[in-house]
């Protein structure tokens, strides 16, 4: 069991276990995996970097999950572009239809605004609570869901006039 401080060994172990995570969570944002990786590079380098200023372990998952949002939000400032989901969607379970609906879904999404994004990602593709969100962007659990019940009403209209 891993005690309360972080060494370099501690900090290896908990970014192998979170790394898939972090890496959808940056590709959720630049719909590109070039770009994910790269900015999970940079985010794992500059959380290496600052790790020892960590004082509790418990707060590793919210504090490194901060430090990607942060470096995808950056990344997409820096190369102003609009970002796109790739055409291939490799995984074989998903039909004709359901492609073009994750399509739709993704350019829906990305069509968001502010926080709102970002809210959704953590919401449904990382699967995490209204508090651990407020948590992650440091804000309050009701401005949380004040822009995630926006964001959603701007989802249900876009999808339904690409209907």
């Amino acid at each position: 069991m891993l005690d309360n401080c972080l060494d370099k060994n501690t900090f290896c172990i908990l970014i192998n276990e979170k790394k898939e995570s972090l890496y959808r969570m940056a590709y959720m944002h630049v719909k590109n995996s070039d770009d994910a990786l790269e900015i999970v590079q940079e985010a794992i380098y500059k959380a290496y970097l600052s790790f020892e200023k960590l004082k509790d372990l418990k707060y590793f998952n919210t504090w490194v999950t901060r430090i990607v949002i942060n470096c995808s939000l950056d990344y997409i400032r820096k190369r102003k572009k609009l970002v796109f989901l790739e055409e291939n969607i490799s995984s074989g379970e998903y039909n004709a239809d359901n492609k073009e609906e994750l399509i739709d879904l993704y350019n829906a999404i990305d069509k968001l605004k502010g926080n709102s994004k970002t809210i959704v990602i953590l919401k449904y593709f990382e699967g995490l609570t209204i508090n651990n969100i407020a948590e992650i962007l440091n804000c309050s659990v009701s401005k949380v869901k004040n822009h995630l019940h926006k964001a959603l009403k701007e989802l249900r209209l876009e999808l339904k006039e690409e209907d």
